[in-house]
């Protein structure tokens, strides 16, 4: 029993003294993307799409159920509230569901936006439910950033 007491805390001390060697040997310079854990460095300005709605190409999916991009800026439709949501203008179009759009048409909401989903057997309501209604929550405008890791993901 005392041998095997031993051995436990024998372990247990050589498991210490080489992590703290090891976390000894890497400089906080070496850690994260930024250099350092303690520098604060500004974020580099992506621009977003430019021009307006229905101007620029709309970018496919980079897997399946992904939320399309945004393809025009948004500055001018900002913030979105609980009183005016400016995105619903052109994209509350319920009757055009399951339709394919033109180039230069706005994209329509998918059903899902009009069922709340939260509530088993739900029905689809006249406008979009809640959980929907904060549009970036889920949609990016497209921008021209710059990835901060390489990476070898093709569509």
């Amino acid at each position: 029993m005392r041998i095997r007491a031993w051995l436990i805390a024998a372990a247990a001390a050589s498991t210490l003294l080489f992590g703290i060697t090891v976390a000894a040997q890497v400089a906080d310079r070496d850690l994260g993307l930024s250099g350092s854990v303690f520098e604060t460095p500004d974020p580099l300005v992506a621009a977003t799409s430019a021009g307006d709605p229905g101007d620029n190409r709309k970018l496919g999916s980079y897997f399946e159920g992904m939320p399309p991009m945004i393809s025009h800026r948004i500055e001018d439709l900002l913030p979105i509230t609980l009183k005016e949501n400016l995105c619903l203008d052109c994209h509350d179009l319920p009757a055009e569901i399951g339709t394919e759009s033109a180039a230069d048409e706005p994209t329509p909401m998918p059903r899902s936006h009009y069922l709340d989903l939260r509530r088993p057997g739900a029905q689809p309501t006249e406008k979009p439910t809640g959980a929907r209604y904060t549009c970036t929550q889920c949609h990016a405008p497209q921008t021209d950033a710059q990835p901060l890791v390489a990476s070898t993901y093709r569509r």
